[in-house]
């Protein structure tokens, strides 16, 4: 590295640095600054009975600049505990979860590094370390606590007839899907063993699979062994036949495995089609029929909270707006983009992030931190020009006739202003448009 890059190499280090200190409280972050290291206090408490977790990550010379500077992360239980006492039976417990499962931490922890690499990914780490808690942890509890159940399917209570064939279908959850290895073996190993259904790619990734119920179990297996930062199976079905002629009669999902894109409605409307809206829904959590899932439907899901933001320029636009929509799809939060061309020299951007409070704020925090732009000298640079304009919780649902799977479409950027007011008032009701109305009376 020349000695100039050194220098930004190290004014962005420092820049995460005054990040951390400025996101996190002193008891929950801090930082070794001879060593280049973050210390992050995780407190894993699904139950008010916490343990402790101390994540490090050290930033090596030549990081964020240096694609080879990857952070090095590590991951510790703290002998504290909350709540509980230690020699209780349930922290002991949990902080056997704890710690079988830290590997899982560090690993998702150094796979999101990985996909930052040449650039800030301290933010996208601490994340993805509160998603493992919030998410995978969570899972990970889930199928410990079902162990008992899944030694009772071994002795019956899964359907079976008297030759034991049953089909089987699972619906299999993924943080994402984009490796073109991963996307091959997806529909190579469903081929071999004869397998069908759909993979949906991009953020997040799901798959859905139907066959021998065997067959279906070993899928899952050989899936499981590649690389994920997040994999799970969120939904099963068994139906029990007399004959391999009867299992290929029950089959609902096409013999074969197809790949579809990353829209989450497409894979939704093959499902309903094939009468497998409860199977869909486990990808979302639902685990109860109570609402369609077709393309109708998926328009009337109502966002509790939101954010208009403002954009004075982007002179990437193109890579700009695709690092809104990865930060948003990853946070699992809708995104609006638009631009209207008021005839000044500079179009007026609006930008709306919907999603769950905790969401909104995560995507938000990472905006102002990360390099989304470039400058007039083309390199990247963090975005400073950003405003928001309103952000709180949305004080009515919305409109039905807004299809917000379709909001941000590249091809559907430039508007007009009376469009924009329109879909901020479905969106977010008069205080969203108003907020627009002045901004425009302000240009």
């Amino acid at each position: 590295m020349s000695a100039e890059e050194e220098d930004e190499a190290k004014e962005r280090r420092l820049a995460e640095i005054e990040f951390v200190r400025s996101a996190y409280g002193e008891d929950e972050a801090w930082v070794d600054e001879k060593k280049s290291t973050i210390h992050r206090r995780l407190l894993i408490s699904p139950d008010g009975n916490g343990v402790i977790v101390h994540l490090s990550l050290t930033m090596p010379d030549g990081y964020p600049i240096d694609e080879d500077a990857i952070l090095v992360i590590d991951a510790r239980v703290s002998g504290d505990t909350v709540g509980a006492s230690s020699s209780s039976c349930t922290s002991k417990n949990l902080r056997k979860v704890v710690m079988d499962s830290l590997p899982t931490l560090i690993e998702a922890c150094r796979l999101s590094a990985l996909e930052y690499v040449g650039s800030e990914s301290i933010f996208a780490v601490l994340s993805r370390a509160d998603e493992w808690i919030s998410t995978d942890f969570v899972d990970i509890v889930e199928n410990s606590s079902n162990t008992n159940i899944d030694d009772a399917d071994d002795i019956g209570i899964r359907p079976t007839c008297d030759n034991g064939l049953v089909l089987g279908r699972r619906l299999i959850h993924s943080h994402h899907i984009i490796a073109q290895s991963k996307r091959k073996a997806i529909v190579e190993l469903a081929h071999h063993y004869n397998l069908g259904g759909y993979s949906k790619i991009g953020w997040p990734g799901v798959i859905v699979i139907e066959g021998e119920e065997r067959d279906c179990l070993t899928y899952v297996d050989e899936i499981r062994s590649m690389r994920w930062q997040h994999l799970v199976v969120r939904g099963e079905e068994q139906l029990a036949v007399r004959d391999q002629e009867e299992l290929e009669q029950a089959r609902v999902l096409p013999n074969k495995m197809h790949e579809l894109g990353d829209d989450m409605s497409c894979i939704a409307e093959r499902c309903k089609d094939a009468g497998l809206e409860e199977l869909f829904l486990t990808s979302m959590k639902i685990y109860s029929k109570k609402e369609s899932v077709c393309r109708e439907a998926s328009n009337q899901i109502s966002y509790s909270y939101g954010a208009l933001c403002h954009v004075d320029h982007m002179r990437d636009g193109k890579g700009y707006r695709k690092w809104l929509r990865k930060a948003s799809a990853s946070a699992g939060c809708a995104l609006l983009i638009k631009t209207c061309d008021t005839n000044s020299k500079r179009p007026l951007i609006v930008v709306s992030i919907l999603g769950e409070e905790c969401d909104v704020k995560r995507v938000l925090k990472r905006w102002r931190t990360s390099r989304v732009d470039v400058d007039s000298a083309g390199k990247p640079c963090l975005e400073r020009m950003m405003t928001v304009l309103i952000e709180g919780k949305l004080s009515q649902p919305q409109n039905k006739n807004v299809d917000m799977n379709s909001l941000d479409q590249e091809d559907q950027i430039v508007v007009s202003d009376q469009t924009i007011f329109n879909l901020l008032c479905a969106i977010g009701g008069p205080q969203w448009s108003n907020e627009f109305d002045l901004l425009m009376h302000m240009r």
